[in-house]
């Protein structure tokens, strides 16, 4: 999924749809997953990236969802089944955060602090490597908020900050 995204864009630059400078890639969930792995393994693709709710450890999360319903749960099974064992060493080569380093652009991290699909502990591990490794990140704690980012009045925070983010790191070329 993340090559097809890579090479999205690629094609949109290649033909002229795109400013190589001033792109940016955004998700919740799985897509700001994608957007932590755009940033860490394509780092010269992207302007900047947004991750709000994002799986940032691919072994955490699966210990997270194996600790949670279980081992042998159907949602642990199909997270093996999707991605692989827990005790797969190339998991970790798959995670944002265990490649921080690699990330050359700015990183605005959102997450809601009562996130039971993804705990918020996967953007504080994103940050902590991203602040080792001297990266530039924002880290957006949303108090009381959940997965689904179901207050409205988080979902305007939400977009200001990303407003304000994109605003700053996309500016327009003179």
């Amino acid at each position: 999924m993340q090559d097809d995204v890579t090479d999205g864009v690629r094609e949109m630059i290649r033909t002229g749809l795109a400013d190589p400078e001033r792109i940016c890639i955004a998700g919740a969930s799985y897509g700001g997953y994608a957007a932590l792995a755009g940033a860490a393994f394509t780092p010269d693709l992207y302007a900047c990236a947004v991750s709000v709710n994002g799986v940032t450890d691919v072994p955490a999360m699966m210990g997270h969802v194996s600790r949670q319903t279980g081992s042998e749960s159907d949602y642990s099974a199909e997270f093996k089944d999707h991605i692989g064992s827990i005790h797969d060493s190339n998991l970790a080569g798959r995670s944002p955060a265990r490649a921080a380093e690699s990330v050359r652009i700015p990183i605005l991290l959102l997450h809601g602090a009562d996130d039971t699909v993804v705990p918020i502990a996967q953007s504080e591990t994103m940050e902590r490597a991203l602040m080792a490794a001297g990266k530039t990140c924002t880290f957006v704690k949303l108090p009381g908020e959940d997965h689904w980012l179901s207050k409205s009045a988080t979902r305007t925070q939400v977009l200001r900050e990303m407003e304000t983010f994109l605003a700053r790191h996309l500016r327009a070329q003179d």
